[in-house]
């Protein structure tokens, strides 16, 4: 096969991965809203999208991986808007625009959001599950920052800091965003949230001021001098 027949054919094979699992995740959404989360079988969602036991651990390695398996492509969408950013931009700066951008694509997605989230918020496995993965954006997030700010996060204490903080942020507006049925713009009320952050955010982001050591005389600790 030549190099010019290879590539249409990959494209017609991602796009059957990418409808294959659209399918499995639409199923097992109408069969757990229809049925519960606990009453429903893996067999049930692979034979209500019409593939095997096995296509489905193809694609997903448990019922609550199917509802929530956009996590890591969402990590690299949000990844993939920072690294669109200029190179010289404060990483702070750079962040919240690549935010800013993740939240524009969740509204485009508004009823199926909302399906996910009511569905999230009635299961605990589900939401057990959602919280682990939130988690591991966290943990994304500071290792994009380090990155950008070329810093070790393991020494310094910023990029994390700042993923923590604007994550939660990001978390909570959306959440109350769908609680209140996706009325209103995603992207102003994300950054409204942010800007509740922006003064402690940009000190953290700024360069750290070094801790002189203060010898003490012997005997005498250094907090009780000068009282």
């Amino acid at each position: 096969m030549t190099q010019e027949s290879a590539a249409p054919v990959e494209g017609l094979r991602e796009r059957h991965r990418r409808r294959t699992a659209a399918d499995l995740e639409e199923a097992a959404l109408i069969l757990f809203t229809e049925k519960g989360f606990d009453a429903v079988t893996i067999d049930d969602i692979a034979a209500s999208a019409d593939v095997s036991r096995r296509t489905f651990f193809r694609y997903f390695a448990s019922k609550e991986d199917v509802i929530l398996s956009d996590h890591p492509r969402r990590l690299g969408e949000l990844q993939a808007a920072l690294d669109r950013r200029p190179a010289d931009e404060p990483a702070l700066t750079a962040l919240r625009q690549a935010i800013l951008s993740l939240a524009g694509s969740y509204e485009e997605q508004r009823e199926h959001m909302l399906r996910r989230f009511r569905l999230i918020n009635e299961t605990p496995a589900l939401e057990a599950r959602s919280l682990c993965l939130q988690r591991n954006w966290e943990t994304g997030v500071t290792v994009m920052l380090a990155d950008r700010m070329g810093v070790d996060p393991a020494e310094d204490l910023r990029p994390g800091v700042v993923a923590a903080t604007t994550m939660a942020a990001m978390r909570i507006a959306t959440a109350n965003w769908l609680a209140g049925g996706g009325d209103g713009d995603l992207p102003a009320i994300v950054a409204a949230a942010l800007d509740l952050l922006d003064g402690g955010l940009q000190a953290a982001a700024s360069p750290l001021p070094r801790r002189r050591p203060t010898a003490s005389r012997p005997g005498v600790p250094a907090r009780t001098r000068g009282r």
